[in-house]
């Protein structure tokens, strides 16, 4: 049987490494490993920061949908949610209802 040339070749072992160079490794790899944390973590907060952008520009647009289509429960509901809109937005809010 021919040896396979595409198969790893053995290594020699490693020469034994000080402790000092030990924990400089492994202070490296630490390093490494809280970058790759922190992207994750800026990730994850960045996909949540998306998902509930995009939520609320649905919500928004399927209670404009039906406030229009129902004038009544709007006036209802309107002096309700007033407190909840930021006092600069409450005046274009009230136009989007009257149109």
């Amino acid at each position: 049987m021919t040896p396979n040339p595409a198969a790893p070749k053995a290594t020699k072992p490693a020469k034994p490494k000080s402790p000092e160079e030990r924990r400089a490794a492994l202070e490296a790899r630490r390093a490494q490993l809280d970058l790759r944390i922190r992207a994750l973590a800026t990730e994850e907060r960045e996909r949540r920061r998306r998902e509930d952008t995009r939520a609320k520009i649905v919500l928004g647009g399927a209670l404009l949908a039906f406030f229009r289509k129902e004038p009544i429960a709007a006036k209802a509901l309107m002096p309700r949610l007033l407190p909840l809109i930021a006092e600069r937005d409450r005046e274009m809010v009230a136009r989007l209802l009257d149109t």
